[in-house]
């Protein structure tokens, strides 16, 4: 059984542009949202969070408290804003859930493995699968070795994925299990096309300068022997 993951937050009373002082002290804005009644403004601290974030992604589930309630409450992270420059967390969004009752979710899909192919690229042609679950269920990503891949034309498609069946459905139709998901491609050159000779329109028919221009003196000298 997996570690209960237990994380703190604390009721935020600053709102809109005020938020921007609990930044500069470490701290991140938040919400809860999801299976309550209202939504709940917290803040937390941005290294703790951090370093929850990289251990649990966007699907792993884990309890926040907030403030000095003894409730824990089932979230899951389902939003965070990154500064555009820095990368560092601006605001985050926790849904909490209801651990009885399945939920969708995007899982996220990661390449391992090198692939030796020539002339050819691993494309991801989905890089988030969505599938439904119990929150405690769901897969914390899907896995896909390409290594194994040995030419142009080899793929994975959605009914390859290896997650447990018996508790984790995919949320697409029967018809899209064959589509890939990730799949070799072959690198193709770019030629760049030799530019046309430039021709003037009408020059094939034209007559030769040089024969018109001798054809002129003999008329001239013809009418004037008559």
């Amino acid at each position: 059984m997996a570690q209960k993951i237990k994380f703190q937050t604390q009721r935020r009373d600053l709102a809109g542009k005020k938020v921007g002082q609990l930044r500069r002290q470490g701290l991140i804005p938040g919400n809860i949202n999801g299976d309550l009644e209202k939504t709940i403004s917290v803040v937390v601290d941005q290294r703790k969070f951090e370093q929850l974030y990289e251990e649990v992604g966007d699907t792993g589930l884990f309890y926040v408290t907030v403030g000095e309630e003894k409730t824990e409450r089932p979230v899951l992270i389902t939003d965070v804003q990154l500064d555009p420059i820095s990368a560092t967390p601006l605001h985050v969004v926790f849904r909490q859930v209801d651990l009885t009752e399945k939920i969708t979710a995007e899982v996220p899909v990661e390449l391992i493995g090198e692939v030796e192919i020539k002339d050819a690229i691993v494309a991801t042609l989905h890089d988030v699968v969505e599938v439904e679950a119990l929150p405690q269920d769901l897969p914390e990503k899907f896995e896909i070795d390409i290594s194994k891949f040995t030419q142009i034309g080899d793929m994975v498609t959605y009914k390859d994925l290896e997650f447990d069946r018996s508790k984790v459905s995919l949320t697409i139709d029967e018809e899209q299990l064959d589509e890939p998901v990730v799949m070799v491609q072959e690198v193709k050159e770019e030629v760049e096309p030799e530019p046309a000779a430039e021709t003037v329109e009408g020059a094939e028919d034209a007559p030769a300068a040089g024969a018109e221009g001798e054809a002129a003196p003999a008329e001239a000298e013809g009418e004037k022997a008559e």
